[in-house]
């Protein structure tokens, strides 16, 4: 999760600078180069998009097994001390500062939620003598809210119903827990900035759509008005579900909304838009591929692998008896083992091999063995016996489709002890 959350933050860096950069005003008039509430809707989101697609197990998916290779053990088993974990990581630091800004959020919902609203002739209009600026209210109280010593202006309520259509209110809360998600990393601040002063442009064109320019000065001469109103606790109020507030946090903001509403300047989405829109897209699933825990699996399988520690293993026991396997099936060797400082020669010979698939939990304890090959179906039975009483390193996840390979052997200190264990287990 840390390492997604790690990729969201450096990859909307990237978004929210190309945005920047393709926004920003030229020559010409403020604004003119500002896309549409759609284009940073997508924008946010593929924003994201690289750290989730790393986050999901596309591995237990396409079952591609984490290679554990452990060779010939001994037979007796070793114990190790567990390590306990840091009870206090930096993922756990990053949850609860962000918890914290999302519950003061949410809060600030709540509060809206209560507002003493009175009714209207309007079902869907409501005032209020509380001190904050035109809104409409989210789930479940969805509504347009007036304050009381507002005049009831027929383009500021067709301002808010074009918010309460396109349902701006609960995406807001959505982005703005999002922002809070990633504690204010500043592109996805920038991003959600530009979303809801995009949304605002949008509810003005559609306010003021078939308006005469009289009418249309009237409504923005309106909006300067609440603008320049210096009250902070109606600024404070209103955040973090109404949309529709006039809260501007800069005059560039203020200049283009009071363009839009008087010049009514069309802009058209703009091919370097679509382009941007298309490589965003793209670089978001390639990044969020690459970083996937799909490929990272693919990656161990063709490189040396990385060996789960066991803190208790014990080899395999021979079967009684297996039918059909001949002398050739063996393999000789000769080792050398010390005791009290001398060097003695070992033989032994290698009777079969069986791969095994199986889960380890985080407790460290394994289960669910499936054999994935053997040489000798003989030898199934006791390697499964022998993997369940395996106990691993404390994990931070479950592990799933750890495989190992269990050889089976006999030894001796001499050739002749080597031959009567085998003759006998070949009878």
């Amino acid at each position: 999760m840390l390492k997604a959350l790690i990729i969201i933050h450096i990859w909307s860096m990237v978004i929210a600078g190309c945005a920047w950069v393709l926004q920003r005003d030229g020559k010409g008039k403020v604004g003119t180069s500002f896309p549409a509430a759609n284009v940073w809707l997508w924008l946010i989101l593929m924003s994201i998009v690289p750290g989730v697609l790393s986050a999901i197990p596309f591995d237990e998916a396409l079952v591609l097994p984490k290679i554990n290779d452990l060779g010939v053990f001994s037979n007796q088993s070793s114990i190790g001390a567990a390590v306990d974990p840091m009870p206090f990581g930096y993922l756990t630091i990053y949850i609860g500062l962000a918890s914290l800004l999302a519950c003061r959020t949410l809060w600030s919902w709540a509060r809206l939620q209560s507002l003493s609203l009175s009714p209207s002739t309007e079902p869907d209009i409501f005032t209020t003598a509380s001190k904050i600026p035109p809104l409409t209210l989210s789930w479940p109280r969805r509504a347009i809210v007036i304050p009381a010593e507002l005049e009831m202006h027929d383009t500021l309520i067709a301002h808010e119903r074009e918010h309460l259509r396109n349902n701006d209110a609960e995406l807001t809360l959505l982005f703005l827990l999002l922002r809070d998600i990633m504690l204010f990393n500043p592109a996805i601040s920038y991003l959600v900035r530009q979303w809801r002063l995009a949304i605002e442009l949008r509810a003005d064109s559609a306010a003021t759509q078939g308006l005469s320019i009289s009418e249309r000065k009237g409504y923005a001469a309106l909006l300067l008005n609440v603008l320049r109103s210096d009250d902070q606790g109606a600024r404070r109020d209103a955040l973090p579900c109404p949309t529709a507030h006039l809260v501007s946090e800069g005059y560039r903001n203020a200049k283009i909304r009071l363009a839009g509403i008087i010049e009514r300047d069309s802009n058209p989405p703009k091919q370097r838009w679509r382009s941007a829109l298309f490589l965003s897209t793209l670089g978001a699933g390639l990044m969020g591929l690459v970083n996937s825990s799909a490929l990272a699996t693919v990656e161990v399988l063709n490189a040396d692998p990385q060996p789960i520690e066991y803190v208790r293993q014990f080899s395999p026991k021979l079967p009684a008896s297996c039918p059909g396997l001949t002398i050739d099936d063996v393999k000789y060797e000769q080792t050398t083992s010390t005791v009290n400082g001398k060097t003695l020669p070992q033989h032994s010979v290698k009777l079969g091999l069986v791969i095994l698939k199986h889960n380890v939990r985080k407790d460290g304890s394994t289960y669910n063995p499936e054999v994935l090959k053997s040489t000798h179906a003989c030898f199934e039975a006791k390697a499964k016996a022998a993997i369940t009483q395996w106990v691993a390193e404390p994990q931070e996840f479950e592990v799933k489709n750890a495989v190992v390979k269990l050889h089976f052997t006999a030894s001796a200190d001499n050739n002749d002890e080597l031959k009567r264990q085998l003759d006998k287990f070949l009878e």
